[in-house]
């Protein structure tokens, strides 16, 4: 039995300018409808089926070409590249928020991401409502979440605010908590797309421990898109380099692929 708990498999995603896509209901309505009878969900690999082209519109943007990697269970993998090079489309293709033109991944773990301020959060809720909210989201139950609720609250400094709205709530206030509750529910997998840079210092370096910890001590995987080199090279043991879609470089050797990546950037 493989060791992997993601593989990604000759990925592609296409995007039609000017229009926007149909959405995922039918997969959403297969998915249930299995669920309900007890059968393989038909979507539980993602991309199983490859989106038929009905014509050769040549208006598309490739926004991943051809990407295929795997990861093991503990490994914390740093994504480099420029903006438009295709790591957050790769990110919500991993957290089933898009759906892949071609190719697939295969997920053997559960996931929690943590990709754009705002997404899986209700700014008319409070604080408390939305750790409820979003762990929901994540596929936890609510004695999951109620086990891990003090030390969300703890984490992220919000105990003043936790029953206030959250539209009242500063940035980095708001990323405190998305970030507290990701990385406290009982997921495997962690996907963390940024958002960190809208928080103050002592909170990046709160987070970069609290991954520290996550892989050391509970052998979680996680997945980190970051420009800041520093937290790159701290916490990562493997780094992956896109290039306008492409994977043009994966290692074991981070600072290889930070030289890669700050010598392109700096042409």
């Amino acid at each position: 039995m493989s060791d992997f708990v993601i593989q990604v498999e000759h990925l592609s995603k296409e995007f039609r300018l000017g229009v926007i896509g149909r959405g995922t209901l039918y997969q959403d309505i297969q998915s249930w409808w299995a669920r309900l009878h007890g059968r393989e969900d038909p979507n539980s690999i993602i991309g199983t089926k490859i989106q038929e082209r009905t014509d050769k519109n040549k208006n598309l943007f490739l926004a991943l070409n051809d990407v295929s990697f795997n990861v093991r269970c503990g490994e914390t993998v740093g994504f480099l590249g420029a903006n438009g090079a295709g790591k957050s489309t790769l990110f919500k293709i991993i957290s089933q928020i898009t759906y892949p033109s071609r190719g697939r991944v295969i997920l053997c773990k559960r996931v929690a991401s943590l990709l754009e301020i705002g997404t899986g959060f209700h700014n008319e809720m409070t604080g408390r409502q939305n750790i409820f909210l979003n762990g929901a989201i994540l596929g936890m139950s609510r004695s999951e979440i109620m086990r891990k609720f003090d030390a969300i609250v703890e984490f992220a400094d919000i105990h003043q605010f936790i029953d206030t709205p959250i539209k009242r709530y500063s940035s980095g206030m708001f990323v405190r908590l998305a970030f507290s509750v990701a990385a406290h529910l009982e997921s495997e997998i962690l996907l963390i797309d940024e958002v960190l840079a809208v928080g103050d210092v002592e909170f990046q370096k709160k987070c970069i421990a609290k991954m520290r910890e996550l892989t050391r001590d509970e052998n979680k995987t996680v997945l980190f898109i970051s420009h800041n080199i520093d937290s790159i090279r701290s916490l990562c043991n493997r780094a992956i380099l896109l290039e306008h879609g492409n994977l043009v470089l994966e290692t074991g050797n981070v600072e290889e692929a930070i030289r890669r990546y700050t010598h392109n950037e700096a042409e």
